[in-house]
């Protein structure tokens, strides 16, 4: 190897081990729902900040903007965040920095879990931009990303998840309907599915959900996010292995009424938490053990190259070996086994549903939130007028704060079986 070559890995690798960190992202004003407060850190954030972390600052844009009410601005966000999310083909410099340096030295894509969620929004975004046939193909993209957590969990054990996100069939499946599609029935069975084998590995829901047993029943639908979502942090000698915490936050389960009646409560079809915990990314989780066991070989290798080199008379053996003992020290230094604790801040918890069937025009929406003990935060309660259509239906998404926080259009401008006024609400 020539000496520019060496030089040149060698700067390649400093550079490489040089991680990006999280972005600050002002969870606080979020959560109060200051949600042009998020917005405004957003832009400055693109422009200034790590480019490796647009997908990250793109997400949390877009659902500042979804809450202002921008729907066209979030979708920009959320589809500018779905292409970097979803594009595999990773340049080789990109490779060589997170194997060699740190993997939080790559563009950040996000693990399943996170890109399951923005396949939500982009497709809520489609829906409410009249075009549900784009709706359900980020769905189903989003269900092939579920379909990634792979073979072990962060303990090495056998992986217990496999497209398990119920909320993204069950999306699938309406927005499936309203496009015509043919296989909407085999999306809200494996909805089922997967909510039965989530709730089995203990994730948080209803055993008998009504939103599932009726899966095309209503005309307004109503997503509701409680709580806030996990936060990534390093665990492990070197910080080789990534694990996640919940988020403290009092808001854990939503009522929703309409125009004064009771629908019932939002029934939770995606938990946030469970699926990042059981995500899959093993493949990186690997690297990192095994980069942890090199780092610890190299300085072994270095020491026991020192002992020998001062054992030696022959001044050119003992050159040689310290040269092996710089060489082993350099690898040991630059070789970065720490784990990639970027994540998507502003995730929710759970994601519930409530689903009823009303007349044309527009209904008076009431979500109250609740406590863990069953304590009213009327603090957080959401009031708002959402407009159903005459045909198709009316979706919104509601979170808890301090402030309107309900998204959604007015006016679903979808084809669909007429509505029957009348009908009862699903409870």
């Amino acid at each position: 190897m020539t000496r520019a070559r060496f030089c040149h890995l060698l700067l390649a690798s400093l550079a490489a081990a040089c991680s990006v960190g999280q972005p600050k992202v002002p969870i606080d004003r979020y959560r109060a729902g200051e949600f042009a407060q998020v917005a405004t850190f957003a832009e400055q954030e693109l422009a200034e900040g790590d480019p490796e972390n647009e997908a990250i600052v793109q997400n949390v844009a877009g659902q500042a903007q979804l809450f202002l009410g921008r729907i066209d601005a979030a979708r920009r966000s959320f589809a500018t965040a779905y292409q970097i999310m979803g594009t595999w083909a990773t340049a080789g410099s990109e490779v060589y920095k997170a194997v060699f340096g740190s993997e939080s030295s790559k563009t950040w894509r996000g693990d399943p879990y996170e890109r399951g969620m923005n396949a939500v929004y982009l497709a809520l975004c489609d829906f409410w931009h009249g075009e549900p046939d784009n709706a359900r193909a980020c769905l189903i993209n989003g269900i092939m990303a579920d379909a990634e957590s792979g073979a072990e969990d962060a303990e090495g054990a056998a992986a217990r998840v496999k497209e398990d996100n119920a909320l993204l069939f069950w999306m699938a499946g309406r927005m499936g309907r309203l496009a015509g599609s043919s296989d909407v029935e085999q999306n809200f069975a494996d909805a089922v599915q997967a909510h039965e084998f989530a709730l089995a590995n203990g994730a948080r829901g209803d055993a008998a959900n009504p939103i599932l047993s009726s899966p095309k029943a209503g005309n307004l639908v109503v997503l509701v996010e409680c709580g806030m979502g996990p936060e990534k942090y390093a665990k492990g000698m070197g910080d080789p292995i990534a694990r996640f915490r919940e988020r403290a936050d009092v808001a854990a389960r939503a009522e929703v009424a309409v125009d004064g009646r009771p629908v019932g409560p939002a029934h939770v079809l995606a938990d946030v938490f469970y699926q990042a915990t059981t995500r899959g990314g093993t493949a990186m989780e690997g690297i990192r053990k095994g980069k942890a066991v090199v780092k610890i070989a190299a300085a072994v290798t270095g020491v026991e190259a020192l002992k020998f080199a001062a054992r030696q008379q022959d001044s050119q053996r003992a050159a040689a070996a310290a040269a092996v003992a710089g060489v082993s020290f350099l690898v040991a230094w630059l070789v970065s086994s720490d784990a990639d604790v970027r994540h998507w801040p502003t995730l929710p918890s759970t994601v519930g549903v409530a689903v009823t069937t009303l007349p044309p025009g527009d209904h008076q929406l009431d979500v109250e939130f609740f406590d863990s003990r069953g304590n009213a935060l009327t603090s957080l309660r959401q009031q708002s007028i959402v407009r159903v259509p005459t045909r198709g239906e009316a979706w919104c998404l509601v979170r808890p704060a301090r402030g309107p926080a309900v998204a959604g259009a007015p006016v679903s401008t979808n084809p669909a079986p007429a509505v029957q006024p009348g009908a009862t609400a699903l409870r």
